[in-house]
């Protein structure tokens, strides 16, 4: 399908909400009135995470009204049918309440269950930058507030040994971080460099346009990914997204050439607990 309007959609909508996060950059939320935690106090919500997302919700539904927006704080069940928006408002919350400049918008859409569309735009100056994709037309990252931006491609980095993967540390359960440091440490001892900054949607774009190699995080939310999934998977990246029991899923994403031994370190470590 032809999802050149979708992508307009998606890349205004997303730049407008980062419009708004980046007035608020640099602030410290973690003890404003309106900020609250989800599950610990490493886990933030602020008012600007709601702002940006109604706003995202708004540009969506003037255009193409019929359309379902699920959002990460208003989230309902995806379906798997028809038309759905998946939204992270502010992917990396955390990061943006403490100042940190590592956070984004991320607007994905999905037709029955197939990623279509992907849009990840980081508002803050210290990348600035908007990667997108759209089925079938290649991934692209612009500087600027247009859509002439340049095509990207992943690395062709093709061990473990020297390659740059991003981690997770889960807030969850002591369970899921054991998991998750497991997961870290035997990285390391295989001479990879594990980097831990924060934000799923843009750990993807970074693998997408070739600054890292790898991502695993052990337990997800589908609005954390399914904007960066469509972008790496147009980039040539590979990912294996397996539904766990919980509603949630494990991401295994890599440049492609070191996903199967990816998947098999993975594998090994955490084995079959989760599926």
């Amino acid at each position: 399908m032809d999802a050149t309007e979708e992508l307009q959609v998606a890349i205004r909508a997303a730049r407008e909400a980062g419009s708004i996060a980046a007035e608020h950059a640099g602030r410290d939320f973690r003890t404003a009135e309106d900020t609250e935690s989800k599950r610990s106090g490493n886990d933030l919500v602020t008012a600007v995470d709601r702002e940006c997302e109604q706003r995202v919700t708004d540009v969506i539904g003037a255009a193409f009204p019929a359309d379902s927006v699920v959002g990460e704080e208003n989230p309902t069940a995806l379906t798997g049918e028809g038309r759905e928006w998946i939204v992270d408002p502010i992917d990396g919350t955390s990061n943006f309440a403490t100042g940190y400049p590592y956070y984004c918008v991320s607007v994905g859409l999905r037709i029955a269950g197939e990623g279509v569309v992907g849009v990840v735009h980081s508002p803050d100056t210290a990348l600035g930058r908007t990667w997108y994709a759209a089925a079938g037309e290649g991934a692209y990252r612009s500087e600027d507030h247009t859509l002439d931006g340049e095509p990207i491609t992943v690395s062709g980095h093709d061990t473990l040994a020297g390659s740059l993967v991003f981690a997770r540390l889960s807030e969850r359960s002591r369970a899921w971080l054991a998991s998750d440091l497991a997961v870290a440490s035997s990285l390391l001892e295989r001479e990879s460099m594990v980097r831990r900054p924060g934000s799923s949607a843009l750990n993807m774009c970074q693998i997408a346009d070739g600054s890292a190699d790898a991502y695993v995080v052990l337990s997800i939310n589908d609005w954390d990914v399914a904007a960066g999934e469509v972008i790496l998977r147009e980039a040539g990246g590979t990912v294996r997204d397996r539904a766990l029991s919980d509603g949630t899923r494990q991401v295994i994403a890599s440049n492609g050439s070191i996903q199967a031994d990816l998947e098999t370190f993975v594998d090994t470590v955490v084995g079959d607990r989760y599926d």
